[in-house]
């Protein structure tokens, strides 16, 4: 009995984490299955139902700060559009799901696809404009216009524009490593809606040409209506297919690629660009920034289907411990997602995203407040950061932090600019000597330390590295 009663406490604590191991699985389940769920209100009476049932958990309480952030998305955040053994093809919810305050890009939705080595996503057009940046891998992409066809062989940091109608295919032609490529969509039929539109039907999609009536399909192809569908609408696989090297050499030997720098890109070049390949914004010990907008990338300017939509698009990546200036962009949206690494997000923002606080209006107009929103990042996460808010993005101690960023100007003719906040080019050091005296209530000599005291541009040592720094100098003294 006393061996018994000494081993008792140790098997209720062991049946007390298995149960809670248990209802944290099934937390997450309910609660993935919920985000699935296309309208806000019932997505949020979904969630309550999970967390009614199956308890907050820890990992629930110590994530309650990223979900309560209009600006932060998780990886189930994203809805599977199409997935097989081979790939998938997921899609962001809607912005304005999210917060009205991103209804100005209501039209835009973020994807990404991923597919195995030496697999192929079959043909497919959609209604949406498209802008592909190769994150990892390498990729033949096949555009089938109406006036041409045109092939290209893609790799790490290609960007490569795909306008609205174009039939694609694309095929991973590396042996070994997974092919990762993220999509900003702009939609065009139905706001924010994103739909892929098959003619090859197989195991999990169906073909459109079948939705066809048989008599106009006859008509159509000039053949019997058997002989069709066996070609459009049996085919066994899905929409990712193998294929053997020897298909995807035959087919790459056709293609052109982004190899052998700028000086290819001119007027007529609608080929993809490599962002890697251009000079870095900034470049130190703590970080590097490349960045690639309409001006330098015949591939990024406004299309004719919208004349005042501009994106450009930017790679981070930020030593471990080290962390962003903090900035802020003029007309532009931002749209983040982590491709590799841990850290988190700071955005500074004079909006009410509160529950508590929410309907407050006549006090958010009659004065100024602002709320620091926080969120943890790492692989497949993300942020918005929409115009004015200022924000930084810190990398943990250890561990580089890579970061994709899609900026969305619309409506305005004048070019996006980014205002440093903080560093050698901080915009305040734009003020001469009289106008800091009139504004700051320090010494201006004061004030002008505090603003030139960071010697560097871009990219700083983080919280943890200057406190560390500190540390070691006080102890050499």
């Amino acid at each position: 009995m006393a061996k018994l009663a000494t081993l008792l406490p140790l098997l209720l604590f062991l049946l007390s984490a298995s149960l809670a191991l248990s209802y944290n699985t099934e937390r997450r389940r309910c609660e993935s299955q919920c985000r699935q769920l296309q309208r806000p209100q019932d997505k949020e009476r979904c969630m309550l139902r999970c967390r009614e049932k199956y308890g907050e958990g820890e990992e629930s309480r110590e994530s309650e700060q990223s979900r309560n952030n209009p600006f932060f998305f998780d990886e189930d955040s994203f809805r599977t559009a199409v997935m097989t053994q081979e790939g998938n093809l997921r899609v962001l919810e809607r912005f304005p799901d999210r917060s009205d305050f991103l209804r100005g890009i209501e039209n835009f939705r973020l994807a990404v696809l991923e597919a195995n080595p030496n697999s192929a996503l079959i043909p497919t057009h959609s209604d949406t404009e498209q802008i592909l940046f190769v994150v990892a891998g390498s990729a033949t992409i096949t555009l089938l216009r109406k006036e041409n066809r045109e092939s290209y062989n893609l790799r790490r940091g290609d960007i490569l524009t795909v306008h609205a109608g174009t039939t694609i295919y694309i095929i991973n032609r590396d042996n070994n490593e997974k092919l990762f490529i993220a999509e900003l969509l702009e939609t065009i039929s139905v706001r924010g809606q994103v739909q892929e539109f098959f003619g090859i039907g197989g195991r999990d999609q169906e073909s459109f040409y079948m939705s066809f009536t048989k008599d106009i399909l006859e008509a159509a192809f000039n053949t019997q209506y058997e002989k069709v569908r066996r070609v459009f609408g049996e085919n066994e696989d899905g929409a990712f297919v193998s294929v053997s090297q020897e298909k995807i050499r035959q087919i790459a030997q056709q293609a052109s690629s982004s190899e052998g720098g700028h000086s290819r890109y001119g007027e007529g070049w609608r080929g993809p660009l490599n962002l890697f390949e251009q000079r870095p914004t900034y470049s130190n010990n703590h970080g590097k920034l490349y960045e690639a907008d309409s001006s330098d990338n015949p591939a990024l300017r406004p299309t004719s289907s919208n004349k005042h939509v501009n994106v450009s698009v930017s790679f981070t990546t930020i030593r471990g411990g080290s962390m962003s200036a903090p900035y802020y962009n003029s007309k532009a949206i931002k749209v983040a997602l982590v491709v590799d690494g841990k850290g988190y997000v700071e955005i500074v923002s004079p909006y009410v995203s509160d529950r508590s606080r929410q309907g407050r209006e006549e006090e958010r107009e009659e004065s100024v407040s602002y709320q620091r929103l926080s969120a943890q990042l790492s692989d497949g996460q993300g942020f918005i950061v929409p115009a004015g808010h200022p924000f930084v993005v810190v990398a943990d101690h250890g561990q580089d932090l890579r970061v994709l960023c899609f900026d969305i100007k619309i409506a305005t003719v004048e070019k996006n600019e980014k205002y440093p906040l903080a560093g050698r080019d901080n915009i305040y050091n734009e003020m001469n000597r009289a106008e800091r005296e009139l504004f700051f209530k320090e010494s201006e000599r004061e004030v002008e330390r505090v603003l030139k005291a960071q010697k560097e541009a871009g990219f700083f040592d983080g919280p943890q590295g200057r406190h560390e720094r500190e540390s070691e100098g006080r102890s050499d003294k």
